[in-house]
């Protein structure tokens, strides 16, 4: 991840290149799995809240998790480093990205026709796909070829170990009403998104045994998730998924603590201002993500939706918004005026994740929780038009 306070004012001088094909693949396949979760996620919103939906048996969807989790974030995050696996032979002269692509979004897809007509054979060849795809991404991530400090590594690799354990614990549940598989899932795009930040931690002094503490937590916290998962005794199941949200709020602190967006710094432009909202928004939202996981985890109930839609539109949201001036154009090879990026999209995710969290939240004892819930979903496709004309914003074609 490019290091924002080194960034210049006006865009970078890109070479005049394309990306590979592949990378406008990956990002046309996140996009649409992006489109189907929005839209099949609403309709159930709709349903579920009183309102007319826009989808026929709307009350059916269970399966717009998967399409976000695995489809959209998986696949932006994969995206970003498919131009590297194309120089990653798997086999004689067929690169990784290619069996990671198709197995990932084949996957998600098969996996959705799989629980919307209840055939569980599909449901189980999609997820073996996501599974397969997980391991040939862990294998590039930890091999040679993706350059990097082994200890971050390690943590990149605790985030794909969780992607692939909740494709495994899907095929006993769904990720629609299962808690702790719902984290276990979660915790890809977050310890992802941390193991990013530590790159950027280690250029600002983070010491080596700090570095390796954060290893060692990351995959102990993926452990205890799949444990919560996977074992029937109650109390052993909520004390590991406990233990696991803790040790993830670990992770998050010593982030905060050494990441440049928590520190004092003379504001140097619209572009990096922007970035250091982004991320602290973002970590305020996975800071009330896992407090609501930690009160659904001990009290049971009434907290679910507003942890996950704290963590997924609000952290990862919110990130990848602040840091779409950097990683678009670096993806598409594009020249860049990062000056030129407005605030309107971040702030219109927040307000929608406001909606949409405090909503959650009220449902229990007014109507009015209802109506925000709903409102929220339309807030947030809002977002991300302005999010769109953002990215056409800053970005201009090569010369």
């Amino acid at each position: 991840m490019p290091d924002p306070i080194a960034l210049k004012k006006k865009g970078a001088g890109l070479p005049v290149q394309h990306p590979p094909r592949i990378v406008y693949i990956g990002i046309l396949l996140s996009a649409l799995s992006l489109a189907a979760g929005f839209l099949t996620g609403i309709a159930a919103l709709a349903v579920n809240n009183g309102y007319p939906s826009i989808i026929p048996l709307a009350n059916g969807i269970t399966f717009h998790p998967d399409l976000m989790v695995f489809g959209a974030v998986g696949g932006l995050l994969i995206s970003e480093k498919l131009e590297l696996m194309e120089k990653f032979p798997l086999i004689r002269n067929i690169p990784i990205s290619r069996p990671i692509v198709a197995f990932l979004f084949g996957g998600v897809f098969i996996l959705s026709l799989g629980i919307l007509s209840s055939y569980e054979i599909a449901r189980y060849a999609g997820l073996l796909l996501v599974v397969a795809a997980s391991l040939l991404f862990l294998l590039f991530m930890s091999s040679n070829a993706n350059h990097g400090d082994k200890r971050i590594k390690l943590v990149f690799a605790a985030a794909i170990a969780s992607m692939f354990l909740a494709a495994i614990g899907n095929m006993n549940s769904l990720l629609y009403s299962n808690m702790k598989l719902t984290f276990l899932a979660l915790l890809f795009p977050i310890l992802y998104i941390l193991a990013e930040r530590m790159e950027l931690g280690f250029v600002r002094g983070m010491g080596a045994r700090i570095m390796a503490l954060q290893a060692y937590i990351a995959w102990f916290a993926v452990g205890m998730a799949f444990v919560s998962v996977e074992v029937p005794d109650k109390f052993i199941s909520r004390f590991a998924m406990v233990l696991s949200i803790i040790l993830v709020a670990i992770l998050t602190g010593i982030s905060i603590k050494f990441d440049p967006a928590f520190r004092k710094i003379k504001r140097n432009g619209r572009f990096q201002h922007f970035m250091r909202a982004g991320i602290q928004i973002s970590f305020f939202w996975l800071a009330l993500g896992l407090i609501l996981f930690m009160l659904q985890a001990i009290i049971g109930h009434g907290y679910l939706d507003p942890a996950t839609h704290s963590i997924a539109i609000g952290f990862i949201g919110s990130f990848i918004v602040a840091h779409s001036p950097v990683i678009f154009p670096l993806t598409f090879k594009k020249k860049a005026i990062q000056e030129n990026v407005t605030f309107l999209p971040l702030i219109m995710i927040t307000i929608a994740n406001v909606s949409r969290v405090f909503g959650d939240l009220a449902i229990p004892y007014t109507s009015l929780g209802e109506t925000f819930s709903y409102v929220s979903g339309y807030l947030l496709l809002f977002a991300i038009l302005l999010f769109v004309y953002n990215i056409k914003k800053i970005m201009v074609s090569p010369d």
